[in-house]
């Protein structure tokens, strides 16, 4: 299996990551500091508000760029790492395309959605739901909300369609396929009638090992997506 990671992307997005997150300590005290002498001076309110709502924004922007691009094993490893017993005509691409995570297999292409959620997740359909616990509530800023993986796949799919369509102009090209993975350890993931395959880790390989039974890709489709994908 081959791997193209867009490396200078992943070591900007952590070097922002690390700016950020003591930006956002300075907000957070900034906005305790006016708060206590608001008490006397009325007028240090707004500034409390504003550093405040500067501190909250910040520091969700500082978890989500951390938990991307910092704290390891990140999405584009923990791929990496799954696939890396496959052949040589499994071409993982990461960060190199719209889309961020892309895989050339001989048995077609695919968008794979990585999200590193915990705790009780049930699909269902279209509808993906994830269980309160305390415990998420208590790392509020550290828990990337869930969000819909599967109409983020699908949108990324539709990404991944047009920039090809734009860069390989009167190519035919298999159908894009599109795969939701939850790489956390401890997430308990139930599924039901998905409109796309959603799994955890245990059963990543054994599907793309079963996929691999059919073989659609043909070696010049091969190259050419390279070409696109890897940015040559």
């Amino acid at each position: 299996m081959k791997v193209i990671t867009n490396t200078p992307l992943v070591e900007q997005r952590a070097k922002w990551a690390r700016r950020v997150a003591p930006l956002t300590m300075l907000f957070l005290i900034g906005g305790l500091i006016t708060n206590f002498l608001s008490f006397n001076q009325p007028e240090y309110f707004r500034w409390t508000l504003l550093l405040l709502g500067l501190g909250f924004f910040s520091a969700i922007v500082s978890s989500s760029l951390v938990n991307n691009w910092v704290r390891e094993p990140r999405a584009d490893q923990i791929l990496s790492q799954l696939l890396k017993k496959f052949g040589n005509d499994y071409i993982l691409f990461n960060y190199t395309s719209p889309v961020p995570h892309v895989l050339i297999a001989p048995s077609g292409l695919y968008v794979i959605v990585v999200k590193a959620h915990d705790g009780q997740i049930t699909v269902n359909g279209h509808r993906v739901s994830r269980k309160f616990s305390w415990k998420r509530l208590f790392r509020f800023f550290a828990d990337e909300g869930l969000g819909v993986p599967i109409t983020e796949a699908e949108n990324r799919a539709n990404q991944l369609q047009k920039f090809l369509n734009k860069n390989l102009i009167d190519e035919e090209m298999p159908e894009i396929k599109k795969v939701v993975l939850f790489s956390h350890k401890d997430v308990d993931l139930s599924v039901n009638n998905s409109d796309i395959p959603v799994m955890p880790t245990k059963e990543f390989k054994s599907y793309f090992r079963q996929q691999g039974k059919e073989r659609i890709i043909s070696a010049e489709q091969r190259k050419k997506l390279t070409d696109v994908l890897g940015g040559e």
